[in-house]
């Protein structure tokens, strides 16, 4: 019944991660369209995702095959950040959504992003925690039992692989970068420039 019930996430989660990014895209123009942003909120959340994006950026630099499917996983990297938490660019891409979260002007965005979250990455996760099972075995399954799943320990890996590289960064990593930033501004906009014209279709005033 448990392995069944595994299995099914992990299909579940084969199944989402094509998407991952449409799926987010589909809900923040939602939370777009509905804002009603206020100046201390979108300053906590442009202080919070720049805080994600950071992490974001060091968990990058340390693998090799960013962005491209799992089957293309050469090497298991347990350095840098992945020392402390098994998913360092799940929790960053967590830390950036409660920023965004709050560019929308709602505190309730921040609980309601969580579900969200949980519901569409946690199958993602699974079904890729058991893919480097497969394919790395003993390795995989030594760190796993060592490094926690969500939230990082202060205590790193004893046995790091892998090193860090700016060249995925300058290639890969600044098409996100420039997203948060046009996210940024056009939240920005919604709120103080002519963008609050939308305040007449989705609010009513």
């Amino acid at each position: 019944m448990e392995r069944g019930l595994t299995e099914s996430t992990e299909k579940l989660g084969a199944f989402l991660f094509p998407y991952r990014g449409m799926i987010w895209g589909i809900i923040g123009l939602l939370v777009f369209l509905f804002a009603q942003v206020k100046t201390t909120l979108f300053i906590a959340g442009l202080f919070i995702l720049i805080i994600g994006e950071m992490l974001r950026i060091w968990g990058v630099g340390y693998i090799k095959n960013y962005r491209g499917p799992m089957a293309e996983a050469t090497e298991l990297t347990t350095a840098g950040p992945y020392a402390f938490v098994r998913n360092p660019l799940y929790l960053a891409n967590g830390i950036i959504g409660t920023g965004i979260s709050l560019f929308s002007g709602y505190i309730f965005m921040i609980p309601l992003f969580f579900f969200l979250f949980l519901l569409l990455y946690h199958p993602i996760i699974c079904a890729e925690e058991q893919f480097l099972t497969n394919k790395f075995k003993d390795k995989y399954t030594n760190y796993q039992q060592k490094v926690p799943r969500y939230l990082p320990v202060f205590r790193s890996y004893p046995y790091p692989v892998g090193s860090f590289s700016w060249d995925v960064i300058l290639v890969k990593e600044i098409h996100t970068i420039t997203t948060l930033l046009i996210i940024s501004i056009l939240f920005y906009l919604r709120g103080y420039g002519f963008l609050r014209i939308f305040d007449r279709f989705f609010l009513g005033f």
